[in-house]
């Protein structure tokens, strides 16, 4: 049997790595939410049998809001997965059907822009799209956004694709330093594309991240 040409290896590396990292969010997600939901129910059941009614509701809408919660979690966690609108309508319609799905339900304000862009080889599709799925994730689990907008732009050979929030924005430079709020791995996918990355985001400022490729 014919070995495997090398130049696949990193593409299929990447994939399972892609699949195990899913796998444990949502083993994570689904488990946590679950340890939550169970610990307030039965704080109410005991509050409700003593006949305290009024700590009862407390905890019957924190339980609510667990369970919302771990609602948005899975919403979320279905996005990581390759949607069939990429390859069916295009970047475009998946990063929409994105923001409706998850930012929309999650009462963020969003927006959506595409101008003069033509038709992108579907393996950028597929990069841009999980540039947009990190940065989007970050501002859900860590912004405390209001609003949220994506853009993709292309004037001759210059595409830049930017996510930007009103959140409560983070220092760039220690985030960087500790490769947190995956900014380590949209460097990577930006490396990768040939392209430049910038991020502008202060404490109280919002954030936005850029990348630009020349197509």
């Amino acid at each position: 049997m014919d070995a495997q040409p090398p130049a696949a290896w990193p593409q299929d590396q990447a994939v399972l790595h892609e699949r195990q990292r899913l796998a444990r969010d949502l083993h994570d997600a689904v488990a946590q939410a679950l340890y939550s939901v169970t610990l307030h129910a039965e704080a109410a059941a005991r509050l409700l049998a003593a006949g305290d009614l009024a700590t009862t509701a407390e905890y019957l809408r924190e339980l609510q809001d667990a369970a919302q919660e771990a609602l948005e979690e899975m919403r979320r966690l279905i996005f990581e997965l390759r949607p069939p609108i990429l390859e069916q309508a295009g970047l475009a319609a998946a990063l929409q059907a994105r923001l409706d799905a998850v930012e929309g339900r999650a009462k963020l304000d969003t927006q959506l822009i595409v101008a003069g862009v033509s038709d992108l080889p579907a393996p950028l599709e597929q990069a841009l799209y999980r540039i947009a799925q990190e940065a989007l994730n970050n501002i859900l689990k860590h912004a405390r956004a209001r609003r949220v907008s994506v853009a993709l732009r292309q004037s001759g050979a210059q595409l830049t694709f930017e996510i930007a929030d009103d959140g409560v924005g983070f220092d760039p430079a220690v985030a960087g330093q500790a490769g947190g709020l995956g900014l380590r791995g949209i460097a990577e996918r930006v490396a990768q594309l040939g392209g430049c990355l910038s991020v502008q985001s202060a404490p109280g400022g919002g954030t936005r991240i850029r990348v630009e490729l020349a197509r």
